[in-house]
């Protein structure tokens, strides 16, 4: 199982009790791209094969296929990620192939999801984890990590390139911001020390790094085209909470074997469930209690470890209180507003992209080429319902571009006034 909590302060020298590397959120090392052991080749082999089976419409029939594996032989951090990750998508796959979604998720996925969930302490569903941290490689050896070209999923529902670049933007500024994190930390220990020009040097890297990743952002377009994000890719990341409409009235009963299971409900993968994100909000001590506990609610569904750490960040956050201290040092209040700005800036990046890639294309006639998904995109059309009030929701359940803007004001907000 994983480590209970350990007593620890959020410092630089503790990030490791975290589950953090030097690579931010992501793995210290590339995700495995099978699991060592033949006993979980089963899996493998689906996984492998998900994309066609997924366009045959065979996914079910492959998965009641599958025996009831169980997990004791996975054995390291990244065998059990891997197992999640892979479990996770197949079921993504297994409810959304078809017609309509199927209200069961059957013993062979539900058993050791489960169970894998449990030990990496997050939600069993296809999270922000198990589709971006725990899921890309290196196109070649040694390989930079924080340039998108440099990387691809390992498996994907659609086996698109859309698909993949879609996934791997995110990778990439989680990659780019890991030095952040450590320069953050910095700058906290810095301010108890009342070390101002480190704490000035911190928020403007702040600053520079938050460009740096919404101009990753920007490259969303590059390689992967809204209309199909929307219509292929986007069912697949749909949860069971809120989708009625889609015909997930009471959730998805998750089937155990042996009359056991539960009906459950889970939000859908998405960047909301980023710690990274939600460091950046931390660090800065942006107040987030007006979007409705949204942001409280996505730290169930990152690895326990990380969702530990910004709660312990946000115990000890005291940057934005430093400055208030300092309300005399004009360069320190204007680096710490400059950095709040720079986030703002990125929410702005966040709901054009939004625009262009659910909001826009839910507006528009269904493409005709893809015609052959036409039944898979059928539950993306029955999500969209809502578009025609304009309030279309997320992957993750929530309304998208009210939440979105709230979250940008709140950001601005948090600005501190001389």
């Amino acid at each position: 199982m994983s480590p209970h909590r350990v007593e620890v302060l959020p410092s630089r020298a503790a990030l490791s009790h975290y589950g953090i590397s030097r690579n931010g959120f992501l793995p210290e090392e590339a995700p495995l791209r099978r699991l060592p052991h033949e006993y979980y080749q089963p899996w493998e082999q689906i996984i492998e094969q998900l994309p066609a089976l997924i366009e045959r419409q065979e996914i079910r029939q492959k998965v009641e296929e599958l025996p009831v594996l169980n997990t004791y032989r996975l054995s390291s951090e990244a065998e059990w990620q891997r197992a999640c990750s892979l479990l996770a998508l197949i079921a993504q796959g297994y409810i959304w192939t078809g017609p309509e979604p199927s209200q069961r998720l059957p013993p062979a996925i539900t058993v050791p999801l489960l169970e894998a969930s449990e030990h990496l302490e997050v939600n069993p569903i296809a999270t922000y984890a198990t589709l971006n941290l725990w899921n890309w490689t290196r196109t070649k050896e040694g390989a930079d990590i924080t340039q998108p070209d440099d990387l691809v999923a390992l498996q994907t529902a659609t086996g698109t390139d859309d698909e993949s670049w879609f996934l791997i933007i995110s990778c990439a500024m989680e990659a780019r911001a890991g030095p952040l994190i450590d320069r953050m930390l910095g700058a906290m220990e810095a301010a108890e020390l009342n070390d101002v020009p480190t704490v000035i040097d911190a928020l403007k890297y702040f600053e520079r790094s938050l460009g740096d990743i919404g101009r990753l952002l920007e490259r969303m377009d590059e390689r992967c085209h809204p209309q199909t994000f929307y219509h292929t890719i986007r069912p697949f990341l749909a949860g069971s909470t809120n989708m009625e409409a889609a015909g997930l009235v009471n959730g998805v009963f998750y089937d155990e074997g042996d009359g056991k299971g539960s009906w459950r409900m889970y939000r859908g993968g998405s960047n909301g469930q980023s710690s990274l994100l939600q460091f950046f909000d931390a660090v800065l001590s942006v107040d987030h209690s007006r979007s409705g506990g949204f942001h409280a609610e996505m730290r169930k569904y990152m690895p326990g470890p990380h969702g530990r750490f910004l709660d312990d960040v946000e115990a000890i956050a005291n940057v934005r209180s430093f400055v208030e201290s300092q309300l005399n040092n004009k360069a320190l209040t204007t680096a710490f507003n400059a950095a709040v700005k720079a986030l703002s800036v990125f929410r702005d990046k966040h709901i054009a992209l939004v625009s262009r890639y659910i909001i826009i294309p839910s507006r528009m006639p269904k493409p005709e080429k893809g015609v052959r998904r036409r039944d898979i995109a059928s539950a993306s059309t029955k999500m969209a319902l809502e578009a025609q009030t304009q309030e279309l929701r997320g992957t993750g359940g929530t309304k998208l571009i009210p939440f979105l803007r709230t979250s940008r004001d709140e950001t601005n907000e948090t600005a501190v006034v001389r």
